[in-house]
């Protein structure tokens, strides 16, 4: 039984599986346990943070009788794949693995000019009798730290992120945007599913992160409350029921 995806046996990828740099912008890698991570990278060609501050998750999602949604753990002994570990592909790389309930997922990562595309569907839903789907979600952290508690630490931090914004493109061709500042629940300050969003932050080396989606695809801000965006958000993609994973995708690029 393989225990684990093959790791590259070299920094800065050692112990991932995949491993795909822009120069001077951003790395996107998924570790041998199937976790994916982006590293905003600053005009050195080093990561901003020791920590990473954005995390790709790959998820099966289960929808109980009350509607309410349970995320399944990751089983890392099933994860396989047909392809060794590689550095900056230049073909697809495909992976597969279960998750509690034995259900099983599939997700292709495709080597991106500027970044990188990524597509996943449910291949089986093992033993679970509820509704359940396959999810791509974006963690992203923008200020590990959170500000001091004095007036001159708050002031500080609110001229360092003043100019912090996200802006979004939503299905029915609305635009608008949030500041980072901003005290808001972002999921119902938008409304509805989106085809696109770009967000810039200092936090980030004021590197310009877009993230687009296909058109048989949702791209959802998570209702996690109200709170600022600098504090932190996760966005959620998943493929339209009956749409063919094949032809969907979730883009992520720097500049």
């Amino acid at each position: 039984m393989q225990a684990d995806l093959p790791g590259l046996k070299k920094q800065p990828w050692l112990g991932y599986f995949i491993g795909i740099e822009h120069r001077k912008k951003m790395r996107f890698g998924v570790t041998a346990k199937g976790q994916g991570v982006i590293d905003p990278l600053d005009n050195d060609g080093k990561p901003v943070f020791s920590k990473v501050p954005f995390q790709v998750n790959f998820t099966v999602i289960e929808t109980l009788p009350d509607g309410k949604t349970v995320r399944k753990q990751l089983n890392s002994d099933s994860l396989v794949s047909e392809q060794p570990a590689t550095e900056d592909p230049d073909e697809p790389i495909i992976f597969r693995g279960k998750a509690t309930g034995d259900a099983a997922f599939e997700v292709t990562v495709y080597p991106e000019r500027g970044g990188v595309a990524l597509s996943g569907k449910l291949i089986d839903k093992g033993t679970l009798a509820n509704p359940v789907h396959f999810e791509i979600s974006l963690d992203v952290k923008p200020y590990p730290q959170r500000p001091g508690d004095g007036q001159s630490e708050i002031k500080a931090f609110e001229a360092r992120a003043k100019k912090d914004v996200l802006r979004y493109d939503t299905v029915s061709r609305k635009r608008g945007k949030i500041e980072f500042l901003e005290e808001t629940n972002p999921a119902t300050t938008i409304g509805e599913a989106m085809t696109r969003l770009d967000f810039k932050t200092d936090a980030f080396d004021n590197h310009e992160f877009e993230i687009q989606t296909t058109d048989k695809a949702k791209l959802t801000l998570a209702d996690e409350g109200s709170k600022p965006l600098w504090n932190g958000f996760t966005l959620v993609w998943r493929i339209d029921e009956g749409a063919d994973a094949a032809t969907q995708k979730i883009t992520i690029t720097a500049r």
